[in-house]
């Protein structure tokens, strides 16, 4: 990833690292290491009085090991910079009056990415580039010494909480000021003197952004490789204008009657560098190639049919293996890294993606193409597309399919840096917080996620262990039991996703084969993320349990909630309403309603709750009516206590939605 920074790009970035793995303490071998991903949000807080900004880091930590959200503002007064009143920006006029934004400051930078994070030895650290002026216009030519641009590049570390400049760029207007970040390389270039291209000179600095150790000196701005693993860029060499000279010469450069020998250097980390290798050209029939490691994968034409193909060899000499379907027309492409190649085959009648482990060149996964052209590796085995403008992510050795959840617009950008272990993730969306009858769910490897068709999948023995039950395993499958009830997932069963050792079951049928009463989703909202709380309770569940965890569960005594609603029990085989005044009324952290009748649970309820969801197919809101009867089919109707309430019969439980106009107003779970 290149970015540019010359006379305009943004302050504000948002930029994300995805977790970090903390060493594994402790006596038990499968303690599970500390992991999260962190959100970090720079900002410069303006003192008018002191003529300076002050640069501020918000760092918002959310972890995979059992969802939960902190978030901390960290401010360096010892790194302030002195700012021209003049370079307030117009942007900072117009919000004046509002006094949540009047003290920060905004100077004309214009739009663009300014920040990323990279993982170095000492752990992750996070850049970005703030940049002010003392012209807001054109200025006269005469005297546009004073227009000064300032350009400041700031490391933080974000483990030491540490701010640090590490570089300071100061030009002039019509100066050459552009500040380039090549955030995959780890480096940075800046340019001297004049912005004219002299052959003679080497102006460019190239950086690392680690060490800021200067690599290399370069006449133009590096460009990056595919991989952006190294920067490509230009050498001239002066040679003799002799035309007899020349004649002799293939590749040379002429510039203001002096004439140079070019060559392409590739640039690495380290500072060293290497010739580019010529291209070469393929053999028949061969459309491209790549060597990684003793495997050369090809595109090729087939001979038989002119379809495209793909395929491999070992040596120069051995024939190529296909790799895709003969009936198909393929191309193939790598992730970063190389690591996976995906092969898209076409034929008539379907589309299909099939994943290739380039080490060993096997096929691991095959899956349908569903479209959509934005493709990026995010994880060691984990891809991000997009498909009908949501995303998701698709874990390549699976196939297994997964959605974004609500803060997916705060983790696009920058969501390949994810730190530490990732072989038991299927997905880079963070778990969301999940209880069960008010205990924490912690996450061993791969905490909850939503699949593409929109079911919550849970690991067995994640949930086991929260709603007290017991997982034990056989040839054949294993058996998860909780009291009473009893539930077999077999090595056949299609629902069933598995991956590291783990086992994954839809929540929803945890729910209808364990006695539970259902849940919801609800949001917590938080400074610059949104995440997801995860509730379900068990039908067992008793008043008496729930009093002795006022921690967990407010009471709701003298409230209009328990005058103006029902809640609903089973009679003639259809929901009847009860006045809510009559049973006990709970709430499980500011969402989720538990209704009880002389000790015993009887409702667990979303009331009033704009934005809460049911557990299955849960990615609507309850908001509008039309959504409940797009997931959940068309329900029936029963006139009771005043109003006309709709309801379904879900895996052995009743649920009631109440709404007026097609305004969904609660839902709740009926015991019956």
């Amino acid at each position: 990833m290149r970015i540019r920074f010359a006379a305009k790009f943004i302050l504000t970035a948002i930029i994300i690292l995805l977790g970090c793995m903390l060493p594994n303490l402790g006596e038990q071998a499968e303690a599970a290491q500390e992991r999260y991903q962190s959100d970090v949000k720079f900002e410069f807080k303006y003192e008018e009085k002191a003529a300076r900004v002050i640069p501020q880091v918000h760092v918002t930590k959310i972890y995979f090991d059992d969802g939960r959200v902190e978030t901390k503002q960290h401010e360096f007064p010892e790194q302030a910079w002195p700012v021209s009143k003049e370079a307030q920006s117009s942007d900072s006029e117009n919000i004046k009056d509002d006094p949540s934004l009047k003290k920060r400051f905004f100077p004309r930078c214009g739009w663009g990415v300014g920040t990323h994070v990279l993982e170095t030895e000492t752990g992750p650290r996070a850049f970005t580039v703030y940049c002010d002026s003392t012209v807001d216009k054109k200025v006269n030519p005469k005297i546009d010494k004073e227009a000064i641009n300032n350009y400041v590049l700031y490391g933080y570390d974000i483990e030491k909480n540490r701010l640090s400049v590490i570089h300071h760029a100061q030009k002039h207007w019509g100066d050459p000021a552009q500040l380039d970040l090549y955030f995959d390389f780890g480096g940075y270039a800046i340019q001297d003197g004049s912005a004219e291209t002299d052959y003679n000179k080497r102006q460019v600095r190239v950086y690392s952004l680690i060490s800021n150790k200067l690599l290399a000196r370069t006449t133009n701005y590096p460009r990056e490789s595919d991989d952006g693993k190294t920067l490509i860029y230009t050498d001239y060499k002066k040679i003799s204008s002799d035309p007899k000279v020349l004649a002799q010469i293939e590749n040379y450069n002429g510039y203001k009657g002096e004439y140079f020998l070019t060559e392409t250097m590739v640039l690495h980390a380290d500072g060293t560098r290497t010739k580019q290798e010529s291209y070469k050209e393929l053999p028949k029939n061969i459309l491209a190639q790549e060597k990684i490691d003793a495997i050369t994968y090809i595109l090729y034409k087939n001979p038989k049919n002119e379809n495209r193909m793909v395929g491999y060899r070992t040596s120069a000499n051995a024939a190529v293996k296909p790799l895709s379907r003969a009936e198909a027309s393929s191309t193939m492409r790598f992730t970063k890294g190389k690591r996976f190649m995906l092969i898209h085959q076409q034929t008539a009648k379907e589309k299909t993606i099939r994943i290739i482990d380039t080490a060993t060149a096997k096929v691991v996964s095959e899956f349908p193409d569903i479209g959509g052209g934005f493709f990026e590796e995010v994880g060691d085995a984990i891809a991000l597309f997009r498909f009908e403008k949501k995303d998701y992510y698709i874990h390549l050795p699976t196939g297994i399919i997964t959605r974004n959840m609500e803060n997916s617009q705060l983790i696009q950008k920058g969501t390949g840096k994810y730190i530490g272990d990732q072989s038991k993730l299927i997905s880079m969306q963070v778990p969301p917080q999940m209880y069960v009858n008010g205990n924490p769910v912690k996450f061993a490897g791969q905490g909850p996620f939503l699949t593409m068709d929109n079911r919550w999948y849970v690991e067995v023995n994640d949930f086991a262990k929260a709603a007290d039950a017991t997982v034990t395993r056989n040839a054949s499958g294993l058996t998860i039991t909780r009291g009473a009830y009893t539930m077999t997932v077999s090595k056949t069963d299609k629902t069933a996703l598995r991956w590291a050792g783990q086992t994954f079951v839809p929540l929803e049928t945890l729910n209808a084969k364990l006695g539970m009463a259902g849940g919801f989703v609800h949001p917590i909202l938080g400074k610059g993320y949104e995440s997801q709380s995860l509730s379900v309770f068990s039908k067992d569940l008793k008043e008496a349990d729930v009093m002795a965890r006022p921690d967990l569960y407010e009471a709701i005594e003298n409230s209009p909630l328990r005058v103006d609603n029902n809640y609903y029990v089973m009679q003639n085989g259809k929901p009847a309403a009860k006045s809510l005044s009559e049973a006990s009324t709970y709430q499980f952290r500011n969402s989720t309603k538990l209704i009880f009748k002389d000790g015993a649970l009887v409702n667990l309820a979303a009331i009033h709750t704009a934005g809460g969801r049911t557990l299955r197919n849960i990615i609507f809101d309850i908001d509008k009516f039309t959504q409940v009867i797009t997931v959940y089919g068309t329900p029936k109707a029963t006139q009771t206590g005043g109003k006309m309430v709709r309801w379904y019969e879900i895996e052995g439980k009743i649920f009631v939605v109440e709404s007026s106009n097609n305004n969904v107003a609660s839902a709740y779970y009926v015991m019956n």
